[in-house]
C-alpha cells in the first residue's frame, strides 16, 4: 500500500482573519512603544550596570566556591572517621 499526499490549494483571506489582525495590531503597538515610549539607557549608565552585575556575579561565585570547599572538607572529615 502506498500513501500519497495531495496538496490542495485553499484560498485564505488573511485580511478578514481576526486572529491575524490581533497579532498585527500587537506587533504594530509594540513597535510604536519601542520607538516612542521606551527610555533607553545611556552608555555610561549601561556600563556602570554591567560592571555592577559582573562584580556581583564574581562575589557570588567566590562565596559559593568557599561554601563548596568547606562542605567538601567537612564531609571528607566525616567520612574518614568511619
Amino acid at each position: 500500500m502506498v500513501w500519497v499526499r495531495v496538496l490542495v490549494p485553499v484560498q485564505v483571506d488573511i485580511h478578514n482573519n481576526k486572529e491575524m489582525n490581533k497579532v498585527t495590531d500587537f506587533l504594530k503597538a509594540s513597535w510604536d512603544e519601542v520607538q516612542h515610549s521606551v527610555t533607553w539607557p545611556t552608555f555610561t549608565s549601561l556600563q556602570s550596570s554591567t560592571t555592577l552585575v559582573l562584580v556581583g556575579s564574581l562575589i557570588f561565585a567566590f562565596v559559593v566556591g568557599i561554601m563548596d570547599y568547606a562542605f567538601e572538607n567537612a564531609l571528607n572529615l566525616l567520612y574518614s572517621s568511619f
